[in-house]
């Protein structure tokens, strides 16, 4: 087991990563949560007219409360039907698959996998092993590994912001973003890392690349948070047989998407994390929006997004970073 440092506090851990907060307080006051959006960059196919939901109608409960320092950031469904989720002060916690349908669980009701210096981007990987994204912005910053006995270790060293990762079964790697510089860069199982997409699109002088997801066909999509004129971007990036990335292309971009972090795929549909705007959207291959849940449902900074497998296929789950009101954090459920 590595010997780590004492934890930093949840003002900590923002203070050294203020681009979050920042623009948790810049979206919040010039967003419109209310207004779904045209984009303002042709997607990949024309846009229709944008369909709407009643948020406030939409269930939404409380799967796991999580009030105070130890703030939740984001979110991976496990190969054992688990849904497992990062504590930014530095632990990766499990909800079992028997707990999933329960309401107002408390932090202590679920499982402490492992501690680790922070924690930002989690995954899973078919063999039980778990992969977090650690953006302490110092020599702790990288992607750790922690195997099914909780065991950690520092996988790769990756400076700036590494935030999301997705995990490549066919060819045992992740694709990890780096917020900061707008990279994805590709990271085996064995510590090789490698530049895997570097597009000025995915570079922002706000916050740049963040989420990422993958659909049925293979296509990679990665979210940028905030771009030039207050608008959240999709950048759809095909993937050759080599495992290279292809040509990307804007899938969407808007207002709409203002704050654009963790993101999922169901069929051809794209769900994202607004978190600026307290809300979740959905965004379809013609380029339509539609709200989710938001504020009216409890939704306080949404930072992740994901589907559960098996009987939870319907459930989406949403993790509360609550930035600005720890008493806030979360992870939520509803059924779509």
């Amino acid at each position: 087991m590595t010997e780590l440092p004492l934890r930093p506090s949840r003002r900590q851990f923002i203070a050294s990563v203020g681009a979050i907060s920042t623009l948790g307080i810049a979206g919040c006051s010039g967003a419109n949560s209310d207004a779904e959006s045209t984009p303002t960059t042709t997607p990949t196919n024309t846009a229709t007219q944008t369909t709407t939901e009643t948020p406030s109608e939409r269930s939404v409960e409380t799967l796991v409360s999580i009030p105070g320092d130890l703030v939740p950031e984001n979110m991976a469904y496990g190969p054992n039907d688990a849904l497992y989720f990062g504590i930014t002060a530095g632990e990766l916690r499990r909800v079992s698959r028997d707990q999933l349908r329960s309401t107002d669980l408390s932090l202590s009701d679920t499982e402490q996998v492992a501690t680790l210096p922070g924690a930002i981007g989690v995954e899973t990987a078919p063999s039980g092993a778990a992969y977090v994204a650690v953006a302490s912005q110092d020599e702790n910053a990288g992607v750790w590994s922690v195997a099914t006995d909780g065991t950690t270790e520092q996988l790769v060293s990756i400076s700036g912001f590494p935030n999301d990762i997705l995990f490549d079964t066919d060819r045992d790697r992740m694709l990890v973003t780096e917020s900061q510089g707008g990279v994805v860069y590709s990271v085996t199982t064995d510590g090789t890392r490698s530049t895997w997409l570097d597009d000025d699109r995915l570079s922002t002088e706000s916050f740049g690349a963040n989420g990422l997801t993958r659909t049925e066909d293979g296509t990679v999509y990665v979210a940028v948070t905030q771009a030039a004129g207050d608008v959240g971007r999709l950048l759809e990036v095909p993937v050759t047989s080599s495992g290279a990335a292809g040509e990307p292309s804007v899938f969407y971009e808007g207002a709409a998407l203002l704050g654009a972090d963790g993101i999922t795929a169901r069929d051809s549909d794209i769900y994202v994390a607004a978190n600026s705007q307290n809300r979740v959207v959905r965004v379809s291959p013609d380029g339509g929006t539609t709200t989710i849940a938001d504020g009216e449902n409890g939704l306080v900074f949404p930072s992740d997004v994901t589907f559960g497998t098996g009987q939870q296929s319907e459930t989406l789950f949403i993790c509360n970073f609550a930035n600005q009101s720890p008493e806030d954090g979360a992870i939520l459920r509803t059924e779509l």
